[in-house]
């Protein structure tokens, strides 16, 4: 009987010691230190932190110290998540809590608006609704949040069910469908709404353009929907805003691409009810938007190089009390070269101001390259300007592995008519 005991605990102990899993445990530290000219201190930057990965168990803590947030109030960042599988019905869920990190369609409420950006463009999509993670080491200040999520397998794609709260009273959930067919690539639909606290109430000054409004919860909702089939990619989405002096204000934003092979084509539209204001509490100065951009790619790796060239319109209108009607113009060009050991990418654009008719010209040039475990990179920039211009260098070396060493040098050349 004895024996049997101490073969069955032998057993057992061996078993639970080959089912458990170390933790991975991950250390981050960072120290940034600069110094100005006439200033007798320097200012100084640190973050540290430590994260914890444990089968399906996730956690992170930090904590950032700068001239804005001392030792007697340090930044804060941290988090925990767990996720599951219910058996049976095979319900994957997921719950996590901390200074969350949001984005997805919580940043697409927040700022509507296009963001062209370069000349070379990735085909529009992703996952719609509502998004969050963990917050990384360095993250900025954000409020304590929970989140909760569902994914279910139905039919021929997967239902996705997340919601989010945090502690200044907001929410918002999302809905989200995503499948595939013969005919279509991927396709995916997604509602979501949420309740947003905002405010613009009286400041220092005692004369304002806009009228003022208190703080309170303003519900916004998006509906968005994803397309890829063949040549053609398209992400269209549709805005509604309540209005804190009464009413409900739209927007409408589509993103369109057309793929030839070694030619796409990129386009991208906007329009927006006037006094529009976000659920981040900004009021949008922008009607219309509108983006054109051909694009081309060539190499026997694609996208070794890449060549493109955005022609941006953008109708906005002044923030005073005037409101005035203007336009900005911008066209754009980019290129890129790259292999394992060397690249270059090339970015210029002239832009027009209509409303100061002024003339803006901005060029930039960057080279990177790899010798055994040095690493470099040179970039060169300049910005000409109806009232100057600016020219700057900046060198970068790195060391690979074990190392990890970097150092980096910047000179600037400015000058100002007058």
């Amino acid at each position: 009987m004895r024996k049997f005991i101490f073969v069955l605990v032998f057993f057992v102990s061996g078993f639970l010691v080959h089912a458990f899993e170390w933790p991975e445990v991950n250390l981050f530290g960072s120290l940034n230190a600069s110094i100005k000219e006439n200033v007798e201190k320097p200012a100084l930057k640190m973050d540290g932190g430590i994260g914890i990965e444990w089968m399906n168990i996730e956690g992170i803590f930090g904590i950032g110290i700068s001239d804005s947030n001392t030792w007697e109030s340090p930044l804060l960042r941290y988090g925990a998540e767990c996720s599951f599988t219910i058996p049976g019905i095979e319900l994957d869920c997921g719950i996590m809590a901390g200074t969350l990190k949001t984005s997805g369609a919580i940043t697409r409420l927040s700022s509507p608006a296009l963001s062209a950006g370069t000349a070379l463009h990735s085909n529009p999509g992703g996952n719609g609704g509502i998004s969050c993670a963990l917050p990384s080491f360095n993250s900025s200040a954000s409020p304590l949040a929970a989140v909760v999520n569902f994914g279910l397998t139905m039919g021929p794609g997967e239902i996705q069910v997340e919601g989010m709260a945090n502690m200044e009273k907001e929410w918002a959930s999302s809905l989200c469908y995503e499948f595939s067919t013969p005919w279509a690539k991927s396709f995916s639909v997604s509602l979501t709404a949420g309740s947003f606290v905002h405010s613009r109430e009286a400041g220092t000054s005692w004369f304002s353009d806009r009228a003022l409004y208190p703080k309170d919860n303003y519900m916004a909702a998006m509906i968005e929907a994803a397309l890829k089939t063949g040549p053609f990619s398209t992400c269209t989405s549709a805005q509604i805003y309540q209005d804190p002096f009464g009413g409900i204000k739209c927007c409408f934003k589509t993103l369109d691409s057309l793929d030839f092979g070694k030619w796409s084509l990129h386009t991208g539209l906007f329009l927006c009810d006037s006094e529009l204001i976000s659920s981040s509490g900004s009021r949008s100065c922008v009607r219309t938007q509108f983006f054109i951009n051909p694009e081309l790619c060539l190499g026997p790796v694609k996208k070794r190089f890449r060549a493109g060239l955005l022609f941006y319109d953008s109708m906005k209108i002044t923030s005073d009390a005037l409101r005035l009607p203007y336009s900005l113009y911008t066209l754009r060009g980019d290129l890129s070269y790259s292999t394992p050991a060397f690249s270059v990418k090339g970015s210029g654009y002239w832009t027009f101001d209509q409303l100061d008719e002024e003339n803006k010209i901005w060029a930039n040039l960057n080279f990177s390259y790899k010798i055994g475990l040095l690493g470099a990179g040179t970039s060169l920039c300049a910005q000409f300007e109806d009232s100057g211009g600016e020219l700057s260098l900046t060198q970068k070396l790195t060391l690979a592995n074990p190392f990890r060493l970097s150092a980096r040098g910047k000179m600037t050349l400015t000058e100002k008519q007058g």
